[in-house]
């Protein structure tokens, strides 16, 4: 027997908008004054009549729990909107964490392989996720990259498949051209351009779009595998992960990595090996820098003339030149040398 009662009302107050909102949908940290701690708070805009298609987000996330996986802590709805709390990372996303800071390539392995395991779970349990970028992936008070955003979830078929209402734009993969049924290989695919972006740059895919005059051009690139362009990958990119990324973002969907096991199997595979270098860009020299936990500092430096200079310093030390690591005009293949060699 069910019986009806006038339940009691959340509590909240808005502190700041976060994050890059959605079509219907806009999120802010609150404070939530029953509960007296900070929450994220998911908002989102409903026609006041189909709130079980929008309440559906938060029971799939609710259904999905992982440790790799955002919690959903409580759900709630008014006539206008649905309302779901989840914690608060002051981390924030993986993309405020590459733009802030930029990424090593041993911290990118090690948060995707995080979030690839929560995404290997949901998997698992029948759902393809349709909405895999870097906003959507959070860095825990842990350090640990955690699945979030579930609004272009859905539950595959009994072959596998799935049609999403809607994804981000540049992260369409190339078959949605011809096909809005999809399988797990889509987002396999969008795990491949969100290590991409978090490598060659958050607006790199914006940015090599503009080159294309038309949709048509756009397609051609995407059947060569030239977009996105994988030479525009910075140098310190170990060999391995350059590949993995390249058979992610395969045109033809049974050519890329048909499980995420498959895909963790292949990063867990990368050698340690050059995996602490930073990349900037100080006006027209490229640079990169490592720091090992003892406080040892390795540098390269490529100037606009072409010059390659290696230094390296112990903690308290100055700055030495590795005369053998030095090159007055270095190919592209023999700067990736330099960077991966054992001999500093």
């Amino acid at each position: 027997m069910i019986i009806p009662y006038q339940a009691a009302q959340v509590s909240f107050q808005r502190k700041q908008r976060i994050g890059e909102n959605g079509e219907n949908s806009e999120v802010y940290v609150v404070h939530d004054e029953h509960l007296n701690a900070e929450l994220v708070i998911k908002q989102v805009k409903t026609d006041g009549f189909n709130e079980e298609r929008y309440l559906l987000e938060a029971q799939l996330l609710y259904k999905s729990t992982h440790p790799y996986v955002v919690q959903v802590l409580y759900a709630c709805k008014d006539a206008q909107h649905i309302y779901m709390a989840m914690p608060c990372y002051r981390k924030g996303s993986l993309h405020q964490v590459a733009e802030a800071q930029g990424l090593t390539c041993r911290q990118l392995i090690r948060y995707s392989m995080h979030f690839l395991s929560g995404l290997n779970n949901i998997h698992s349990k029948g759902l393809l996720h349709f909405d895999i970028k870097p906003d959507n992936i959070l860095i825990s008070d842990s350090d640990e990259a955690l699945l979030s955003d579930f609004g272009f979830a859905k539950i595959m078929d009994e072959d596998g498949f799935a049609t999403p209402e809607a994804t981000y734009r540049y992260h369409l993969p190339p078959e949605s051209a011809h096909t809005r049924d999809f399988n797990n290989s889509a987002d396999i695919y969008q795990v491949g351009l969100t290590l991409y972006r978090l490598l060659a740059g958050l607006d790199s895919l914006e940015n090599q779009r503009r080159a294309f005059g038309n949709g048509a051009e756009l397609a051609g690139a995407l059947r060569r595998e030239t977009y996105p362009d994988l030479s525009q990958l910075p140098r310190h990119i170990p060999k391995k992960l350059k590949s993995i990324i390249k058979k992610c973002l395969k045109f033809d969907p049974n050519t890329r990595y048909q499980s995420v096991i498959d895909l963790l199997n292949g990063l867990s595979s990368i050698e340690d090996l050059g995996l602490d270098w930073r990349f900037s860009t100080v006006g027209s020299i490229q640079r990169w820098e490592s720091i090992s936990s003892d406080g040892t500092t390795l540098l390269v430096e490529v100037s606009d003339n072409g010059q390659c200079t290696a230094r390296k310093k112990t903690a308290g030390g100055a700055f030495r030149r590795k005369a053998n690591l030095c090159d007055a005009n270095p190919t592209p293949e023999r700067i990736h040398e330099i960077l991966m060699s054992s001999d500093w």
